[in-house]
């Protein structure tokens, strides 16, 4: 069977790296047989997404790695130091082309992988042991990596002949929760897989400019669901709570108690399929491939994972994970219209942020001039509605008296609403955030079209505005966060 590298471009592996000691014999079939049941284990678990093996192995072992791999049809990526290529010649490896890596090929499997497998006979000797410490602690750090940054690297399984140990490193002291997120890590990215794959690669590009365009027109359509939603929790509360205020009889009860019925669905159906958050995710994925394109085209050697808040060590840290995994396994390629490739990214999100700052300060205005013509109309309502009482000395109200006190009702339901709908949409907030990000850009502009512009100080704006963005897509993912499409916030609407 021939082995083909994975396309990240349709999926994101889960990439499990292998090693072995230099002194290992060759390997047992007690070791391999293990070796086999982990791999298995998690193709069952995560069956939309595909594994893909990073090695670095002596030529008996990796001949019974790739075996165990031809039988689960899973990819091997042999990881190649630059210092063993002799210059100017290419590895022959056409159905499985080697990584090239500059530094150590070992220490590069640790960093960039899910999970590091160590394979021995028995018990694993003293170099296996230090790599299995270093995946443990994160130590030493990748070069260029701050010191205060929260490690963020996945388990380390140590097959020791047929006995399988299963680290997972403590972020914090006490830590009970390292494999359980790390497992619902993968489980997010199982269901980002299977999202994406059912999208047609019909873009043009990089490797990571046809992931984004598949990840993006995700995106659109969850959020075109998660709005519509949206909306239709809120009309049916809505007509729920205005039938509180009609005396509608009969009729009207049955009407309310449908639409809470109804409401009702839809919430557990979006709660369940998680179209909210779903978007919110991939969005971010995206935004920080537009970054990872641009830096790739020029050069620039930097990752967009260490610059995505890495002090979030939950909702983001699968996504950290995901893009580590893709600049892990691509392989950029600068573009000779360096200065081009980074004018073309700003022009287009300073045109996306003037246009889109535009838009939700247009909605924030409409919204709280709505609140507040109904806000009035309810106070006039009232007033009205007092008026008339006290002027007929107390008397039962007249039909008159009625439907003004049902005019105010109704006003002061749709007063809250429309503040309710617009808080949780967040308007406001990202009119002010888009606003900001809009004057960056264009700030990026005026220095890159200056007179004293070269391919430098190109390089310079392009890390310094990726920098900035990475920040502020992920301080809007978490923000999102805090307003999830809820029952209780629509019903108090």
């Amino acid at each position: 069977m021939r082995i083909v590298p994975p396309d990240i471009a349709a999926a994101v592996p889960l990439v499990v790296g292998v090693v072995v000691s230099s002194k290992e014999a060759a390997p047992a079939e007690t070791a391999l047989r293990a070796f086999e049941t982990v791999l298995g284990d998690l193709q069952r678990q995560f069956p939309q997404t595909p594994l893909a093996l990073l090695t670095e192995l002596p030529h008996e072992w990796e001949h019974a790695v790739v075996r165990v791999a031809e039988l689960l049809d899973v990819a091997v990526i042999p990881c190649v130091a630059a210092a063993a290529v002799p210059e100017g010649s290419q590895p022959n490896a056409v159905d499985r082309p080697p990584k090239i890596v500059d530094g150590d090929a070992r220490l590069f499997i640790a960093h960039a992988c899910d999970i590091l497998v160590t394979l021995a006979n028995a018990a694993a000797p003293a170099d296996l042991l230090v790599l299995a410490d270093r995946r443990r602690t994160g130590e030493p750090r990748p070069a260029g990596q701050p010191l205060l940054t929260p490690r963020d690297v996945g388990p380390c399984y140590t097959i020791e002949g047929a006995s399988v140990a299963k680290s997972f490193p403590m972020r914090s002291a006490g830590d009970q929760r390292a494999e359980t997120e790390f497992f619902a890590g993968l489980a997010r990215r199982n269901r980002f897989n299977a999202d994406v794959t059912r999208q047609h690669d019909t873009a043009s590009g990089t490797t990571i400019e046809r992931l984004r365009a598949r990840i993006a027109h995700v995106t659109d359509g969850l959020q075109v669901k998660t709005n519509a939603f949206q909306i239709a929790l809120y009309g049916l509360a809505l007509v729920a709570a205005s039938f509180e205020i009609f005396p509608t009889g009969l009729i009207g009860t049955y009407l309310k108690f449908g639409a809470l019925s109804v409401a009702f669905i839809i919430y557990f159906f979006v709660r369940r399929e998680k179209y909210q958050s779903r978007y919110q995710d991939y969005r971010a994925i995206s935004e920080a491939l537009r970054v990872q394109a641009v830096w790739s085209r020029i050069g620039v050697a930097e990752r967009v994972e260490d610059s995505y808040l890495p002090m979030q060590q939950t909702d983001l840290q699968w996504i950290r994970n995901v893009l580590r995994v893709v600049n892990s396994l691509d392989t950029p390629q600068a573009d000779a219209k360096r200065r081009d490739a980074v004018l073309d990214w700003v022009t287009g999100q300073h045109d996306y942020f003037f246009k889109h700052s535009r838009i939700e300060a247009k909605n924030r205005d409409f919204f709280l001039e709505a609140s507040s013509v109904f806000g009035a109309l309810s106070v006039v309502s009232s007033l009205a509605t007092l008026g008339l009482f006290l002027a007929r000395g107390g008397k039962p109200p007249e039909t008159l008296t009625v439907d003004l006190g049902i005019i105010a009702g109704l006003s002061a339901l749709f007063v809250a609403a429309a503040r309710s709908y617009a808080r949780t949409r967040g308007h406001g907030e990202n009119a002010n955030r888009y606003q900001r990000m809009f004057f960056v850009f264009e700030r990026a502009l005026e220095v890159l079209n200056g007179a004293a512009v070269d391919e430098a100080r190109t390089r310079a704006v392009a890390v310094e505005l990726g920098r900035v963005a990475l920040a502020e897509h992920a301080e809007w993912l978490l923000a999102q966060r805090e307003r999830p499409i809820t029952l209780v916030a629509t019903s108090a609407a």
